[in-house]
């Protein structure tokens, strides 16, 4: 950490107050085309002292305060507030989205918060469900109108040490209950290093910030929240929902704003490429895009290669194109590589895939061999190792093993957990004894120092001794037929007399486009999963439009749809099982 000089946000945020602070450091775009609000950074100073001043006279520093806002820059200075106070500040998803206050409810009981900061509409509505949700009821509420009122009140400055918690950040549980990620000043400060060494094809004196992802999540909240004010350059803020609506937003505000550093996770590549028509594109310059991350699910080359031939004619350059690997417990960012004409691939071959193990493929056999995207190698001084889950040796160079890292961004633990905390965060290597390591969860492998994701250990599927990535499949079955909703699919095993067998859930779209019906569609997925993996399909399952579990930042929730095809609790639209 010696070489990594430690900054707080705070200090950040006040050296730029003093430096530049007429310069614009936040602008919120309604519907993602309006120009809403905005902030420079002497007014958000100005601001976070006022909340952090409002804060100091009824709570004590190292409480919890649950941040519960919709997109925009209100949510922005409650968090600085917090921060500015020594307040503990959990940023979670607003009411509206699926199970969203039975979450809320969960972590306030979780993190014992005694605080809930919020806009006067979302309090209104907790006031309709106060008696099911005890532990939101009794939180003491703060509307953000009063909680930035001018006072009396005068802000007294505080000190944080790197050891000191910074915020809460609760995990999206896709495979499991959500869970309290704790981030230290340390933690934020180190990986405010790792993101700008992320961004050296990237950052200068013009560099703007643009981001729609949900600014609770990790990946909108340390890109669109901090990173700007740790490197001086304005962010622009969307809703997601917004670029969902009509994805052609996003591209006209890195047009309109000239952004430099925007991205997100791969569905919202695709989501442009299936959603935006070209004359739409008419007159749009992406010329300015120098860095487009790509992170937070597997990234799949055939989707960035269709990226960037569709927007290439419109100024977008595929070096720009950033695949990256991270996650909450590693306070955002492992690694990240860019700069390549055509995405930089692995192509191992299948079959040794399926055994566990990374040998070359032939690029021309598609059938026998896979493309696996390069993530880059690990920033600044972190430490990727790849160990076998089970024997926790570290694995010989041609076989997949669990992610493990450590260094200077790797959260201390999960809040009020410590079992978990010594199973995830306090793993040593068996045959070195080296550690301690953060067990990702996930799969991959190095290769020439880079780092290759395979997929999720507890999401591997396992047939007669074969692995097969779920990821894999979804995305075969949602290409099969233009009704397949993308995105929106799970592949899982169930056990079936004794043995492992596949089954595949997929949401469809609200119709039936063509002649095709929907029996056809199964028949076409059963044979191209034949074809393609060489296994049989169990059971196929296509269901109603939004109805496959997801957490809220988007992922799938591969063992909940497990839970709902054994309980027979899927809303069917068509399925077929084959006779055992």
């Amino acid at each position: 950490m010696s070489d990594y000089p430690f900054i707080t946000p705070m200090e950040a945020l006040q050296k730029q107050a003093q430096d530049q602070g007429d310069k614009l450091a936040f602008l919120y775009l309604e519907q993602g085309e309006v120009e809403a609000d905005r902030l420079t950074f002497a007014e958000l100073d100005a601001a976070a002292r006022r909340i952090a001043a409002n804060l100091q006279a009824i709570a004590k520093p190292g409480e919890r305060a649950m941040l519960i806002y919709p997109t925009g820059l209100d949510f922005v200075k409650a968090m600085y507030g917090c921060l500015y106070a020594g307040i503990i500040p959990i940023p979670t998803n607003p009411p509206g989205r699926n199970r969203s206050a039975a979450r809320l409810e969960a972590i306030a009981k979780d993190a014992q918060a005694t605080l809930g900061l919020t806009t006067p509409a979302f309090l209104q509505l907790f006031e309709l469900y106060r008696d099911a949700l005890p532990e939101l009821d009794a939180l003491h509420w703060l509307e953000h109108e009063r909680l930035e009122s001018h006072g009396d009140r005068e802000y007294q400055p505080i000190e944080a040490a790197p050891e000191n918690m910074a915020f809460i950040q609760y995990t999206s549980g896709s495979t499991n209950t959500p869970r309290g990620v704790i981030i230290s000043h340390g933690n934020l400060s180190y990986n405010r290093h790792v993101i700008k060494q992320g961004r050296q094809r990237e950052l200068a004196d013009d560099s703007v910030i643009l981001t729609w992802a949900p600014l609770f999540h990790d990946m909108g909240l340390l890109v669109g929240v901090f990173q700007g004010v740790y490197d001086g350059n304005p962010s622009i803020l969307m809703s997601p929902i917004a670029f969902i609506q009509k994805p052609i937003r996003w591209l006209q505000a890195i047009d309109r704003y000239k952004a430099t550093l925007t991205g997100g996770p791969n569905f919202g590549y695709n989501i442009c490429l299936n959603k935006i028509p070209l004359e739409e594109c008419v007159g749009l310059d992406l010329s300015s895009w120098r860095l487009a991350f790509n992170s937070a699910e597997p990234v799949r080359a055939d989707t960035q290669d269709q990226f960037a031939q569709k927007f290439s004619p419109f100024g977008f350059k595929p070096e720009a194109f950033h695949p990256a690997y991270g996650l909450a417990e590693a306070t955002l960012l492992v690694s990240v590589v860019g700069g390549y004409p055509k995405t930089a691939v692995f192509v191992a071959n299948r079959d040794e895939l399926e055994q566990g193990h990374i040998k070359p493929g032939d690029p021309s056999d598609k059938n026998h061999s896979q493309e696996l995207v390069n993530c880059g190698p690990p920033m600044c001084d972190l430490e990727v190792a790849i160990v076998n889950p089970h024997t926790l040796e570290r694995c010989p160079p041609d076989e997949i093993g669990e992610i493990w890292v450590r260094g200077g961004n790797i959260a201390e633990g999960y809040w009020n957990n410590p079992e978990e905390t010594e199973k995830t965060f306090r793993a040593y290597i068996k045959n070195n004894g080296a550690g301690p390591f953060m067990r990702t969860g996930d799969l991959g492998f190095m290769h020439e120092g880079h780092l290759y994701i395979t997929g999720r250990h507890k999401d591997l599927i396992i047939i007669r001794g074969r692995n097969y990535y779920p990821q894999d499949i979804e995305h075969l079955v949602q290409s099969i037929h233009p009704s397949m909703r993308p995105g929106s699919g799970a592949a899982f095993s169930v056990k079936v007399h004794g043995h492992e067998q596949l089954v595949v859930v997929q949401e469809v779209k609200e119709d039936l486009r063509g002649e095709k019906t929907w029996e056809d569609i199964i028949q076409e997925i059963r044979f191209a999963i034949a074809r393609e993996f060489g296994i049989r399909a169990y059971c196929v399952v296509l269901i109603q439009p939004g109805t496959l579990s997801k957490t809220s930042s988007g992922k799938i929730m591969r063992s909940e749809m497990r839970q709902l095809y054994e309980d027979n609790l899927l809303e069917i639209v068509a399925s077929w099982k084959a006779p055992w």
